[in-house]
């Protein structure tokens, strides 16, 4: 399923806050799913959730309209194979202002990602008056841009992500690819879903986890398994790529933090990430 919609789509079982899921293998790194895509996947199952008015209710029931994940935590605790899972929802409170919500994805009755998320409604377009937000990254136009491929040439396994999401990595980003990482710790590019369907809120979590670990920048090419990523969504993306870059906050020994920003085509940004990784050295 190319479609990121139809990937995180989870089917209600019968029983409040229970849903069952389908991991789709085009969205893995290597053999395993994709960490942003697993987070997307969870905050649809909340949202969905929530329209089948499950949930405790401050008397508004205005939570039902709560669509956007403006804040999201996710805990990763083994990585998923591709296949059926299972999804578990737990609407903690639905308000006026926003709905806070608990939900994990199991599989073969092991826990594998729980998560906390902020619901809010979709915030309005335009910029008010006193808004503060960091400026876009300059980038080389999209087309100029190199797409990623699927292959990776030091046989550590293939990229079928790329397949769905059309990431491009910006030509000062690629020193690592030949062994000349620039030594900044930053990356830095575009990313398109791969069916050209606009950016969903939903959607801008894969977005947020979909660079390379900013280590590959100092020369550290082991992978860095997520352990914990929280983001941010500030607004529904302008049709287009998403413009990205990702660094190193802070690392040492066997731990990484690493921040990620992401802006539209209009230059808004729309979502922020700080995530905890492994090092593999």
């Amino acid at each position: 399923m190319a479609e990121l919609a139809k990937a995180t789509t989870t089917e209600p079982t019968g029983e409040p806050g229970r849903r069952t899921a389908l991991l789709d293998e085009q969205w893995c790194i290597g053999p395993k799913m994709h960490g942003g895509y697993l987070l997307a996947l969870l905050a649809q199952a909340a949202v969905d959730e929530l329209a089948d008015g499950t949930g405790p209710d401050d008397g508004s029931r205005a939570g039902a309209a709560h669509d956007v994940p403006e804040a999201v935590t996710g805990t990763f605790l083994r990585a998923p194979d591709p296949g059926p899972a299972v999804v578990t929802v737990d609407v903690l409170r639905r308000g006026r202002g926003a709905t806070q919500v608990r939900a994990r994805l199991d599989q073969d009755d092991r826990p594998c990602v729980e998560i906390a998320l902020v619901l809010g409604a979709v915030p309005a377009p335009g910029p008010h008056e006193g808004d503060i937000s960091p400026a876009p990254v300059a980038l080389p136009p999209f087309e100029r841009c190199e797409r990623r491929p699927v292959d990776t040439p030091d046989g550590r396994g293939g990229l079928p992500l790329m397949e769905v999401v059309d990431t491009r990595l910006a030509p000062d980003s690629l020193g690592f690819l030949s062994g000349r990482p620039t030594g900044e710790g930053r990356l830095s590019g575009w990313a398109e879903l791969d069916t050209r369907e606009p950016w969903s809120p939903v959607g801008l979590l894969v977005a947020l986890d979909v660079l390379p670990p900013a280590s590959f920048d100092l020369g550290l090419t082991g992978w860095s398994p997520t352990m914990s990523l929280t983001a941010h969504v500030h607004a529904v993306p302008a049709p287009g790529p998403l413009r990205l870059t990702q660094w190193v906050d802070h690392l040492a020994g066997e731990r990484m933090h690493e921040s990620c920003r992401v802006w539209d085509t209009d230059g808004r940004m729309v979502g922020q990430a700080t995530q905890l990784a492994a090092v593999r050295r």
